[in-house]
């Protein structure tokens, strides 16, 4: 199978793609400067790139999602029979998130659609299309599903939770900042529910849906084991890297009132934590299972491969 990457240089992506040539996949990377993505690579431990031991082969090719159409078009002779778009941003401005994650989405999947033989199209979407509360970010995750499903191809959409795992230099990066010393605070005490994921295991059930043609038209929710509270998953984060801060509950009547207060100068964030603080984030993965063989490590497992070398 030769197997078209989005988003190959990021932290799942590069997961991705040694899964990919692990399994004897021929892998593309569609990347900004391919010559700077291959020199990075190489320098990767094996276990981050698939190699020495992979089987399949690897090459960059350059690709810049603003003008994706343009992109994907100069990869049409050497058609590849799955393309994964894996290629989103986070964090930004509703009207960054909306470019990134939507128009260049629907920019993509317009050209793939004009292909004589389209790729099938695996999307790397978020469990915060459908979770609640909905933010910039959600919102531009399941406008980018939408224009998906819209398109004509052959498509199976995954939906992972929080993902974490080795090489991260995003979330746990700055999680494991936050928790080396001082105090955190947690709403509700850090009661709320959720599934984080480890990236390997998100890559294999990529790599798995890319290798099933009959599974087009599904949508696959990918998140841990068994739920863990927000608190618990922090302290064990911490005592996984040595860190030494209190974890200490923040009443909720007291961050609406701050909440309230910063939203009057445009600040969101704090009303943003607290409505993700007032509920579980729970997803059912049985459907992945069943299709995909995805079968998620336990945290601790996953925690003690994530930070056995700190």
């Amino acid at each position: 199978m030769h197997l078209a990457i989005t988003g190959g240089t990021g932290f799942l992506g590069r997961r991705i793609v040694a899964r990919a040539a692990e399994a004897g996949h021929r892998v593309t990377v569609l990347c900004r400067d391919p010559q700077a993505a291959q020199a990075a690579a190489a320098r990767e431990p094996p276990v981050a790139r698939g190699s020495p031991a992979a089987h399949g082969t690897v090459r960059w090719s350059r690709f810049e999602l603003e003008r994706a159409a343009d992109g994907i078009d100069a990869l049409a002779g050497a058609a590849p029979d799955v393309l994964v778009h894996a290629a989103a941003i986070i964090r930004g401005t509703m009207q960054e998130l909306r470019a990134c994650n939507v128009d260049a989405t629907a920019a993509l999947v317009g050209a793939l659609a004009r292909w004589p033989r389209p790729p099938r199209l695996v999307l790397i979407s978020s469990f915060s299309a459908e979770d609640l509360p909905a933010s910039h970010y959600s919102d531009s995750k399941r406008a980018a599903e939408t224009q998906v499903r819209g398109s004509g191809l052959p498509w199976v959409i995954l939906r992972p939770t929080l993902i974490y795992g080795p090489g991260d230099a995003g979330a746990t990066a700055a999680l494991v900042s936050e928790l080396r010393a001082g105090t955190m605070w947690l709403p509700r005490g850090g009661r709320a529910l959720i599934q984080p994921v480890h990236v390997d295991d998100v890559a294999a059930a990529c790599v798995a849906a890319a290798s099933r043609p009959d599974l087009a038209g599904r949508t696959y929710r990918l998140g841990g084991p068994s739920p863990v509270s927000v608190a618990d998953f922090r302290a064990a984060v911490r005592d996984a890297t040595g860190g030494h801060a209190e974890l200490r509950e923040l009443p909720m009547p007291l961050l609406a009132v701050l909440a309230g207060a910063l939203s009057l100068v445009g600040k969101r964030g704090p009303a943003e934590a607290a409505a993700f603080h007032a509920r579980d984030h729970v997803v059912d993965s049985r459907d992945a299972a069943a299709d995909l063989g995805f079968a998620p490590r336990p945290l601790a497992e996953g925690l003690a491969q994530t930070f056995g070398g700190r």
